[in-house]
């Protein structure tokens, strides 16, 4: 076992910057997972991050990841520190039970209006320019404010919501530097002002809907204050970083596939597994990361204890065992249910998928309505092999 262990490959940044989905391809084949020449190990197979993501023996990373970062208090430290996401066993549970019961009845036809509406409104901003820069113009805003919308902050107050949650999300994107992850630090005080402002206006009573019955629910948990804002804020990063990508991803994938475009645009009712198909091609999350507290065998070679491991979404979904012509964009293939491990599974799935799927629907539904004669006129790369992932600009051109 040990031997295997020292010969598992191991793959550089460099590779991964380059082309994390040919790196992968390449090892997939021969390797379960591959170990990261800046540390840690990357699990590849679809059937074993399948498995992997309910396994008790990989758990959250609690503080390890900005703690490992140098960051061991502050705004960002707080979103590890009290955060369900981040946690483990009794503690997740506790805070994760409000926040998803609030979600579940959240009519989900409401947040459709949210996020149709602001669709349509950034689409007629800009319909008589003939052209649009997808990813800052429409997929960066479109999650921002419909979530402004569900929370009932005031129009007047959503560009400053807006500018904060660009610059804090910054620390959970590829290639963070110093300086941003200082300004992501200040954007995160600043929003946690900002929302705490808020839920003291709903627990008065000035203001109903989501915000309220969460409050509600939360005292019922027991949740201090710090937990009932810090889960805000992770449904908040959650509910616009891969979005944001996805939308991007979605638009440019089938704009490079005009038939399916068409196809779309001639039948809405094709929009879910248009979704579904972008989710698997180009995932917004890259993967899961835990950390194993268990050697833990993978198709018969150990995964040592004690190490941080990426669950690879963008590894597992071009997985040729399981996805036919894994590396093609096709809206018509058997197995497009599977697109759902990228929201994870067990205790951790995504609390938000509902809200996540209605935003990526939307988007494009307003998208293939508005603008059928819609053109790629650049299309976009995307990167990142860990938490969440970006795009370079994906230029969109119409005829008015």
């Amino acid at each position: 076992m040990l031997e295997k262990i020292r010969s598992v490959p191991v793959v550089t940044s460099a590779e991964l910057e380059n082309d994390a989905h040919e790196a992968f391809r390449r090892y997939r084949a021969s390797y379960p997972f591959v170990a990261l020449d800046t540390g840690g190990y990357v699990i590849l197979r679809h059937e074993d991050v399948r498995k992997l993501i309910v396994d008790p023996r990989l758990q959250a990373t609690e503080t390890a990841m900005p703690v490992q970062g140098g960051i061991t208090e502050g705004a960002l430290f707080d979103i590890f520190q009290h955060g369900m996401l981040t946690a483990n066993a009794s503690v997740h549970a506790r805070r994760r039970s409000a926040m998803s019961r609030a979600l579940a009845n959240q009519l989900s036809d409401a947040f459709r209006r949210h996020v149709r509406l602001a669709a349509k409104g950034l689409l007629e901003d800009c319909y008589h320019d003939g052209r649009l820069e997808l990813a800052a113009g429409y997929a960066a805003k479109l999650p921002v404010i419909a979530l402004a919308g569900m929370f009932g902050i005031p129009d007047r107050d959503v560009p400053q919501f807006m500018h904060d949650i660009y610059e804090m999300n910054e620390f959970f994107r590829p290639h963070a530097t110093a300086e941003s992850v200082s300004k992501a630090e200040a954007a995160a005080a600043r929003l946690q002002r900002t929302l705490g402002a808020l839920l003291t206006r709903t627990t008065a009573g000035q203001a109903e809907g989501f915000l309220s019955h969460y409050l509600k629910l939360a005292e019922e948990d027991d949740l201090s204050s710090a937990e009932v804002l810090i889960q805000i804020i992770q449904l908040i990063i959650g509910g616009t970083e891969s979005v944001r990508t996805a939308i991007v991803a979605q638009a440019a994938g089938l704009l490079s596939s005009p038939d399916q475009w068409r196809a779309v645009c001639d039948d809405p009712a094709l929009v879910p597994d248009a979704v579904a198909e972008a989710l698997r091609f180009e995932p917004g999350i890259a993967g899961v990361v835990r950390v194993s507290v268990e050697d833990i065998d993978v198709d018969g070679w150990t995964l040592p204890a004690g190490q941080l491991v990426i669950l690879s979404s963008i590894s597992a979904l071009r997985d040729e065992r399981v996805f036919e012509h894994a590396d093609s964009f096709d809206i018509f293939r058997p197995n497009l249910a599977l697109s759902r491990l990228t929201f994870g599974g067990g205790a951790h799935r995504c609390v938000a998928d509902a809200l996540g799927r209605a935003e990526l629907e939307e988007s494009l539904a307003a998208l293939t309505e508005r603008l059928p004669n819609l053109s790629l006129d650049s299309a976009p790369k995307f990167y990142g092999h860990l938490f969440v992932r970006k795009s370079t600009e994906c230029w969109i051109t119409w005829q008015p």
